[in-house]
């Protein structure tokens, strides 16, 4: 009898926990990465937001090119028979700085073009947009 009653008190917390769970969660699930179908766009955001990424093009294949040619560098003084730290770090240091920016322009261009509940959707997101 006491394990009936302790088989359908955990039967019911499991079928009602879904109930509680947040709405931010559950849209956690089923993202695919860099996707924004999440954030239900309009027509109008959509080509917005694609001219913006077409835009900053140009803009992410320079910064791509600046970072091999960097990580060229750093490979050359890791080879070195005397290590310079703060070559390393200057040369680490710009690329992250121009990596930031990029971001900074990107990310506030969007901002722009969502709404506030689409800017918390996406504020989840952001990990994956970062530029590496």
């Amino acid at each position: 009898m006491i394990k009936l009653k302790i088989l359908t008190l955990f039967c019911s917390l499991f079928l009602i926990s879904p109930l509680y769970a947040s709405q931010k969660h559950e849209t956690h699930n089923t993202h695919i990465y860099k996707n924004l179908d999440y954030l239900h766009l309009n027509a109008q955001q959509e080509e917005k937001i694609k001219a913006i990424l077409i835009a900053c093009k140009k803009e992410f294949s320079k910064y791509y090119e600046k970072k091999q040619k960097a990580h060229k560098k750093l490979q050359k003084l890791m080879q070195e028979e005397h290590f310079d730290e703060e070559k390393y770090e200057d040369i680490a240091e710009d690329l992250s700085e121009e990596a930031i920016e990029l971001e900074v322009k990107i990310f506030k261009q969007i901002h722009a073009v969502l709404t506030p509940q689409q800017r918390e959707q996406f504020s989840y997101y952001l990990k994956e947009w970062e530029i590496e």
